[in-house]
């Protein structure tokens, strides 16, 4: 739909709308409201697709922005109108994802309260665990039950006892509706409460109706269907043990959820939400009333929430079907079925290799499994106990326990987080003992140094805990650790890169992306919040800020010595500064406004002889923040189709903005930094033909973009009150302003050329980590150091061959070489001659085997 659309379209749209709100039994106020939006919204924008679509969205939008009295004389209301999600989408005929695809856009069009949003994104969340938790409901399902063979075809039967078709759907309805009554949110917790539903449910079906049982699962009673089959142990019988076995869970999670279980049937029960008791839920007396009873609970929690009926999965268990029965769209499209998070730019390369297909409830089981392995370790090991004294090993103690309450208040669920701490606990005195044996082999140094750090330990427990709660799925999302906790982000992140390197197989691909994806947040953004430790270091340098150059690994600074490992150790990392107190002509002063530097030549304002000492914790934290950067821009530059020769100029324009106009960083955010400075140069370089929108849309593309980053800009702070804006207007009134006089180096001059210009150098992809080829073998690789290779002797039959440059002639003299036998000596006992010599050239030995097993690995881990 454009601006210029014609009267009688908007007449037809109209009327759409009205069958639409009639179909809904909308009330007027809703009605008008959504249709005074979408009119609204139509003239500003340009509304592509299926205009139902719309409508759908406006009338979601309006409906949630009003209340509804509830009966029963109180004055308690419900947040919108009970409209049906579900319903609205059948009838605009919209699919889920559809759904919440465009609701993202109508938030940003309409410019609706975050709120709005994040009510979006939980319901998207929700649906999308559910989704993968039927899964695996459907899979266990059909290995504990199996329908009749003669239930379709005998009426009789089917009316006398609980069907195969309704014993899916009444387990399914009341996991639903004890998934709601205790709050569940994250998915391993949500899976063990369907275990315990499938428990209770096989259970009834072991007293009430034996055949449905599949005598072939590894759970069944001993003795089933035998004549000397003891009854009696169908009283407490419970499979809880062998579904997690078959599920890959953790038995011991499971079952802590036992008592939790039993208090949500308890109150069902006393709340008529079922009837009978425990064991008689499907008899034949209160299966059908049990069923309707569960079916309308969950209904009204449904409309008073606003939620998504997710019994529409009962609907669909093949995954690929495309329409349920009532004509609502079904696509249990890969972004919802799936909750895998983005791989972020960092260490992307270091990776572990992937495991087969994401599947997310395996993977959260998984990862939980897991760190129980370790959860015996409740205290600091032996070697901790060797390496320092009682007094620090008391500070250690009373630290977890004084964190632990911290956790135990903030925490919504007490039962779930001393569950939790606990793994914490034990994560934590595991990768405090991994760091402190790779501290000792790096350097003798005496750790207790290193205890008296508070920010060390303070970090590592409450990345223990971000770790746990990540395994789990949880909700709190990172940076809730931070607020719990009361840590800034940047000490937070300065661990992060030790423990991927120290975890020691203990975390899977997936945590350990979660763990780079935290890095990336704080050293894009919450490191430069306001109140954060790095402006008082900032503050204490002499001006301008480091560059990459005097940053990076391998720079040799003549007051510092070199770093010795790119792999910086936690002494290092949590050292105190190294720089002295300044003097007060070189300290730098942020906020005021400094003399232009025009020259494209840039000279540092201070002697580099009389420089103190650059703090060792900005220099690594900024080397970081550099590599990050760098790996964005290129991205986007390359998307742009930019050459390399521009990237280098845009790379050099967004240094100076960081080293001599740090201030534009405070209380933003990295790559609002760096899509300014790729227009700027793009204007002043008259680059044709890109715009600001193609920059955006293609930034969008990258794993870290969110809508918030281009719309939510600081502009100013005036006593303590910010005000916002877009991109653009950041970009015409601050940025331009302070980098202008800078980028006019970068303009087409005839009168010069470009080698007068001083290009930054910008940071190199080194591998720097051995990397694992595959997780099936122990077979690492790693870029050899220019100082390693003139170790070994060249070849003195060496070819070298370059493709598209070299003659036909050299490629056959390299492949006679190849194709010759060689020479070799032969070995003094004949008769193992040919095997001998089989096994070193490679032939039909399990060598050739393995090479050729790894190689199938890589390629399956690219698709």
């Amino acid at each position: 739909m454009t601006q210029s659309r014609e009267d009688g379209s908007t007449d037809s749209i109209r009327c759409k709308h009205e069958e639409l709100c009639r179909e809904l039994n909308m009330d007027r106020e809703t009605e008008e409201l959504s249709w005074s939006i979408f009119v609204e919204i139509s003239k500003r924008f340009s509304l592509e697709g299926e205009v139902f679509h719309w409508l759908c969205c406006a009338l979601y939008a309006a409906s949630r922005g009003s209340y509804t009295p509830t009966v029963g004389g109180t004055n308690d209301v419900v947040l919108g109108n009970c409209i049906s999600v579900i319903k609205l989408l059948r009838s605009c005929n919209m699919s889920i994802h559809e759904f919440t695809s465009k609701m993202r856009k109508w938030y940003e069009m309409a410019r609706l309260p975050e709120s709005f949003l994040n009510q979006i994104n939980k319901m998207e969340r929700s649906y999308s665990m559910t989704s993968n938790v039927f899964i695996r409901y459907a899979d266990i399902f059909e290995q504990l039950f199996l329908p009749p063979p003669n239930e379709k075809k005998n009426c009789k039967f089917r009316s006398a006892k609980c069907p195969y078709g309704k014993l899916f759907e009444i387990c399914w309805c009341l996991y639903l509706c004890a998934k709601n009554q205790n709050k569940v949110t994250d998915i391993v917790m949500s899976f063990h409460l369907l275990i315990w539903c499938i428990d209770l449910i096989y259970r009834n079906v072991l007293n009430e109706n034996p055949d449905l049982i599949n005598p072939k699962f590894v759970g069944v009673p001993p003795k089933w269907g035998k004549p000397d089959f003891d009854i009696r142990i169908l009283k407490d019988y419970c499979i809880i043990e062998p579904i997690c076995n078959m599920s890959n869970a953790s038995p011991l999670d499971a079952k802590n959820m036992k008592e939790t279980f039993k208090g949500i049937i308890k109150t069902f029960l006393k709340a008529n939400t079922l009837y009978g008791t425990e064991d008689t839920l499907i008899s034949n007396a209160y299966f059908e009333r049990n069923l309707r009873s569960l079916k309308g609970a969950y209904e009204q929690y449904v409309l008073n929430m606003a939620e998504l009926d997710e019994r529409i999965l009962l609907d669909y268990r093949k995954i690929n079907s495309t329409h349920d029965s009532s004509g609502l769209k079904i696509d249990l499209h890969p972004e919802m079925k799936s909750l895998m998070p983005n791989t972020p730019y960092t260490r992307k390369e270091s990776l572990p290799s992937k495991d087969g297909v994401f599947d997310p409830v395996a993977n959260a089981t998984n990862n939980v499994k897991k760190l129980r392995e370790i959860s015996h370790i409740t205290e600091p090991s032996e070697f901790i106990r060797k390496s320092t004294n009682e007094e620090v090993l008391k500070k250690i103690q009373d630290k977890v326990n004084y964190m632990a309450k911290l956790f135990h208040n903030k925490f919504p669920n007490k039962e779930e987080s001393v569950n939790k701490f606990q793994l914490a606990k034990s994560l934590y005195y595991y990768l405090l003992d991994k760091i402190l044996h790779f501290e000792v082999r790096q350097k003798p140094i005496d750790l207790n140094i290193l205890f008296q750090r508070d920010s060390f330990n303070t970090t590592l427990i409450a990345c223990s805990v971000e770790i746990v709660l990540d395994a789990y799925d949880s909700p709190l999302k990172f940076p809730w650790i931070l607020e719990c906790f009361g840590i800034n982000a940047f000490e937070f992140c300065k661990l992060i890169e030790i423990i991927v390197r120290s975890h020691d197989n203990i975390l899977n691909r997936e945590l350990i992306k979660h763990l780079n994806l935290i890095e990336e947040t704080c050293l894009e953004s919450l490191a430069w919040k306001k109140n954060s430790p790095l402006w008082e270091l900032i503050k204490k340098e002499p001006i301008p800020l480091p560059t990459w150059s005097e940053v990076k690994v391998g720079h040799i600074d003549s007051n510092e010595p070199q770093l010795q490992s790119p792999m910086n150790s936690a002494f290092d990392t949590f050292s105190a500064s190294t720089t002295p107190i300044v003097n007060e002509s070189v300290r730098r002063d942020l906020f005021n406004t400094p003399k232009e530097t025009t020259s494209g030549n840039r000279t540092n304002d201070v002697d580099r002889l009389n420089v103190p000492k650059r703090s060792k914790p900005l220099k690594l934290f900024l080397r970081k923040f550099y590599k990050l950067a760098w790996l964005r821009i290129k991205e986007l530059c390359k998307e742009l189709d930019l050459g390399e020769e521009m990237i280098q100029k845009i790379w050099t324009l967004f240094e100076y903005s960081i080293t001599q106009k740090t201030e534009l960083m405070q209380d933003r955010h990295l790559d609002q930094i760096f899509m300014c400075a790729i227009y700027l140069y793009i204007k002043v370089g008259e680059v044709n033909g890109k715009l600001f929108r193609d920059i955006m849309k293609f930034y969008r593309k990258q794993p870290q973009a969110t809508s918030s980053i281009y719309r939510e800009v600081l502009i100013k702070t005036d006593n303590g009150e910010k005000t916002v804006g877009d991109i653009i207007k950041f970009y015409n009134e601050i940025y331009m302003q302070k980098m202008t006089p800078y980028a006019w180096n970068f303009r087409k001059d005839p009168e010069r050329s470009d080698s007068d210009l001083l290009l930054s150098p910008h940071p190199t992809e080194k591998q720097t980590i051995p990397r694992q080829l595959s997780s099936n073998h122990n077979f690492y690789v790693h870029s050899m150091d220019k100082n390693e290779s003139d170790k070994y002797t060249a070849s003195p039959n060496q070819f070298t061959f370059e493709f598209c440059r070299s003659s036909p002639k050299d490629l056959e003299k390299m492949n006679a070489f190849t194709s010759s036998k060689g020479k070799r000596n032969l070995p003094f006992d004949l008769s193992d001659t040919t095997n001998e010599v089989d096994r070193k050239r490679g032939r039909g030995g399990s060598g050739n085997q393995v090479l050729l097993k790894m190689m199938q690995d890589r390629q399956q881990e690219h698709k």
